[in-house]
């Protein structure tokens, strides 16, 4: 064994140098022993900080520096402690190390079973993780917040609600009035505002901006400049026209079924009366029969959606799918979009068989002893006897021909719905508003309202069918299967339509998914 060991352990990792009479190799050996085993140390140290010390403990780099004595070659590896943190909170077991390339003559310390907490020293202090003036509130110059109109706000008290001056309230509501009519305004209607926070607690917020959409296609938006004035602008969007499909199988009702496969009421409602034609919906439907659509949506190019959409193609199964009926949407020339099978048949089979509701036949058609004249004539319609101001119906899709005064028609409307079937309405006590020559009307809508003008001894309503210019009676035509069909130009044109409808079944978004 060589000489004892000249000196004590220094405080600051140093080397120990033991006995002169050792070989200069000898020397260099054991202080690359020294040297080993702080380095081992330190990374032991590094090792337990990274699985055991929150982040606020020392790391690897502090372990590494701290005041750690050299052990020597006769020191017991028992008797050297091992390093410790502040985060030490259990004693920890340290691996054993791997045998040492360096020769037999090195000795490398075994760590202890237990470890104690160090005392830390100055040099070893926690670095703090973040800096203390990012915990300090700053405060607010300004935000945005959005509104929602309830019922009996204006403008005005909405934002006297959000405490802005009462000038500024003025003058924003007046440059806002030029571009919008703020009575308008519905219940629900957002508005959002960038507001700057008032400096302190004795001034006002200052609005900085409000922008409304009042539909999907305008935005109004008011400014206030560094003056403190206030300017309104518009932005009109652009629209575009996005197909969308939907389809479904019938559980329960068909009105339930289409709304939970995202049906719009509007479509829906387009669907039913097209097929009512054809289809009795509470006989004929059953469980399983299925239903699909077409529909065309407005969109702006902001991604907002105009309308709910108008029904293109609709197919519909009875029966428990035995019957399959199909309808497009088309309009011929000089007249209105309606309904048509696929061979440009329309879907309406007969005119409505009364053009009022409650009422009862007190004049058939035919030859009769005329109440107010007194001598027998062609009686050239049927008369419904109905209580005054009864609304009177259009009997079907058409194109108002006259409306006024005729004579001993009283108060009368003619409407034609084909190039061979027209109507006539008599009687009246007044024509319905915005009826005149030249109006298109649909099917059931109101044109007139039962009187007792003209050659009449009481209330009715006098209706006339006239076919290629003949009068007809029209309980026995409405009994038929009279349905008008598409010709010509016209029925070329409606082929194409139904080629590009049959490619858009398959192509178009599913509904609820279009998108601009």
């Amino acid at each position: 064994m060589p000489n004892s060991v000249a000196g004590s352990v220094a405080p600051q990792p140093t080397l120990v140098v033991i006995g002169h009479a050792e070989s200069s190799t000898r020397r260099w050996m054991k202080r690359l022993a020294g040297l080993g085993g702080v380095v081992l140390l330190a990374i032991i140290g590094a090792s337990v900080l990274d699985q055991e010390a929150p982040p606020s403990s020392r790391t690897a780099g502090d372990v590494a520096s701290a005041d750690l004595p050299v052990p020597t070659a006769d020191d017991d590896p028992q008797d050297v402690p091992a390093p410790t943190t502040e985060a030490t909170a259990q004693p920890q077991t340290a691996p054993t190390p791997p045998e040492p390339a360096f020769g037999p003559d090195i000795q490398v310390p075994a760590a202890p079973a237990e470890t104690a907490p160090a005392t830390p020293t100055p040099d070893a202090a926690p670095i703090p993780t973040q800096d203390s003036a990012a915990d300090t509130p700053q405060p607010v110059e300004s935000y945005v917040t959005i509104v929602r109109m309830e019922k009996g706000d204006t403008v005005s008290s909405v934002l006297e609600d959000l405490d802005f001056a009462p000038e500024e309230v003025g003058k924003a509501v007046r440059a806002l009035s030029s571009r919008l009519k703020l009575t308008r305004l519905q219940v629900g209607q957002a508005l959002t505002l960038e507001v700057r926070a008032p400096s302190d607690d004795d001034a006002k917020p200052v609005l900085e901006a409000l922008t409304i959409r009042p539909d999907a296609r305008r935005e109004i938006t008011l400014r206030r400049d560094d003056e403190g004035a206030y300017s309104a602008a518009e932005k009109i969007f652009e629209v575009i026209a996005k197909l969308a499909r939907a389809s479904g199988t019938v559980d329960g009702s068909l009105i339930a079924s289409a709304d939970d496969a995202g049906v719009p009421r509007a479509a829906l409602a387009e669907m039913v009366r097209a097929f009512s034609w054809d289809v009795n919906f509470q006989h004929d439907m059953k469980v399983g029969d299925r239903f699909a659509i077409l529909i065309e949506q407005s969109w702006t190019t902001d991604g907002r959606l105009v309308d709910s959409g108008r029904l293109l193609w609709a197919e519909l199964t009875t029966g428990a799918g035995r019957q399959t009926y199909s309808i497009y949407r088309f309009r011929p020339h000089g007249g209105a979009d309606s309904f048509y099978d696929a061979n440009g048949r329309s879907v309406v089979k007969a005119l409505l068989r009364t053009p009022l509701n409650l009422s009862r036949i007190s004049s058939h058609f035919g030859m009769r002893r005329h109440p107010v004249l007194g001598f027998s004539r062609m009686h050239r319609g049927i008369d419904f006897a109905a209580p005054p101001g009864t609304p009177i119906l259009a009997a079907g899709d058409g194109q108002v021909v006259q409306a006024g005064r005729n004579g001993g028609y009283g108060n009368w409307v003619k409407l034609r719905h084909s190039r061979s079937l027209a109507t006539g309405y008599a009687h009246m006590s007044r024509v319905a508003r915005g009826m005149r020559a030249g109006k298109r009307v649909r099917q059931g809508q109101v044109i007139g309202f039962v009187g007792s003008t003209g050659l009449s001894t009481g209330p009715h309503l006098h209706f006339e069918l006239h076919r290629n210019g003949t009068p007809v009676n029209p309980l026995t035509v409405a009994r038929t299967a009279l349905r008008a069909s598409l010709a010509g130009a016209d029925l070329a044109r409606f082929k194409t339509i139904v080629a590009q409808v049959e490619r858009a079944r398959t192509s178009a978004d599913v509904l609820g998914t279009a998108q601009p």
